[in-house]
């Protein structure tokens, strides 16, 4: 009997205690057409952001084969990247949340480090299968039903990225 291969079929955005989520199929509609899906709508509507935007980021292409992804992210500083990456996008925890609020314990219930940095690498290198990466196509390509990003997270890497100072690559 063949083995299953996971991919996502949701994204749940996390903002502390709140959770949405959204189908991939419905960003990929997104990106593919000029609809904006109905969920998708009332995210983006609640959020205050433009279909455009979130369209213009997710089919943001970087050229990269396997190879050079592969290489790329085995290298101490694909390695880093990683790591913080994957704190803001990673696998979804052990137990449902329902089950984490009742028994009121930490959230202990976080998969491993390893785990959500293999699951981001094979994701990301699965991505460049075509020669290029798309934030759409990790999201596809991500290793679970359910793919998780911490949006608080996503912001700090963001502004951490923005401060960083740039060099050229030559």
């Amino acid at each position: 009997m063949p083995s299953q291969v996971l991919a996502a079929e949701r994204l749940v955005i996390t903002y502390g205690p709140l959770r949405a989520g959204v189908s991939v199929q419905d960003l990929e509609t997104l990106v593919t057409t000029d609809e904006v899906p109905g969920s998708l709508r009332f995210y983006l509507g609640l959020a205050g952001l433009d279909p455009n935007l979130l369209r213009s980021v997710l089919s943001m292409k970087l050229g990269a084969s396997s190879d050079f992804m592969t290489g790329m992210l085995d290298s101490d500083s694909g390695q880093q990247l990683l790591t913080q990456m994957s704190e803001v996008i990673h696998l979804p925890p052990a137990r449902s949340e329902i089950q984490i609020l009742k028994t009121a314990a930490p959230n202990r219930e976080q998969p491993s480090e390893p785990d959500n940095v293999e699951a981001l690498r094979a994701a990301l290198i699965k991505a460049a299968d075509d020669r290029q990466v798309t934030v759409l196509e990790v999201l596809q390509h991500y290793p679970s039903e359910r793919v998780y990003v911490n949006a608080v997270k996503l912001i700090r890497f963001a502004n951490s990225l923005e401060a960083q100072p740039t060099e050229a690559i030559e």
